[in-house]
């Protein structure tokens, strides 16, 4: 599905930035001390973002922004497109010893998990909401509804239901205000963190 005209797609001269601002974003969050439990290794949070961004590109999904100076950043998975998995296991093969190897089975652990609930909860076809992140400090100025709103008109002109995944209470509400509702929740095994499923038909 083509992204709207009001967002930038990240192409490969902007996969550092964008990392810089994922990374950012999700330092202080409980689920990154989890993943990371080092705090030198939590400062290699953005290799981690970056794999992620290159592995979303390679795999054709679709990572935004809303400028070349990457304030925020949302990566959106259409169930639609089947992943390549080849080219997965080519990229940045340093990232267990920059950011651990905890946080490569505790993050392919969660993953999993994830996978079965959105199984269970999402549509057989649909959009996903794999990232949504604002750098600190472009928070409060508009920039998530600016990530969000545009591809949300689109897929309600095309009668297409979004899914996604958080673990912070307060985004819970912030989504709901988008249109999503909550229909599942769990705390992670052995994270003892929440997790909780939204949906927007």
């Amino acid at each position: 599905m083509p992204a709207p005209d009001s967002l930038i797609p990240i192409g490969l001269s902007l996969v550092k930035l964008a990392s810089v601002t994922c990374a950012a974003a999700f330092m202080s969050d409980p689920y990154t001390e989890y993943v990371i439990p080092k705090q030198s290794n939590q400062a290699n949070l953005k290799y981690g973002f970056e794999y992620y961004l290159r592995m979303s590109l390679l795999q054709n999904r679709g990572a935004y922004t809303t400028s070349a100076k990457c304030e925020g950043v949302a990566i959106w998975n259409d169930s639609r497109k089947k992943d390549a998995l080849w080219p997965v296991f080519r990229i940045n093969p340093l990232l267990p010893f920059r950011c651990g190897w905890q946080y490569v089975f505790r993050e392919s652990s969660s993953n999993r998990l994830a996978e079965k609930i959105k199984r269970r909860y999402a549509p057989k076809h649909h959009m996903y909401l794999a990232l949504l992140a604002v750098h600190p400090d472009s928070q409060g100025k508009g920039f998530t509804s600016q990530l969000l709103r545009p591809m949300l008109t689109k897929l309600d002109q095309d009668h297409f239901p979004c899914y996604l995944e958080t673990q912070n209470l307060k985004n819970v509400s912030m989504y709901a205000h988008f249109g999503f509702k909550l229909v599942y929740e769990i705390i992670l095994p052995r994270a003892g963190l929440p997790l909780y499923a939204m949906l927007r038909e």
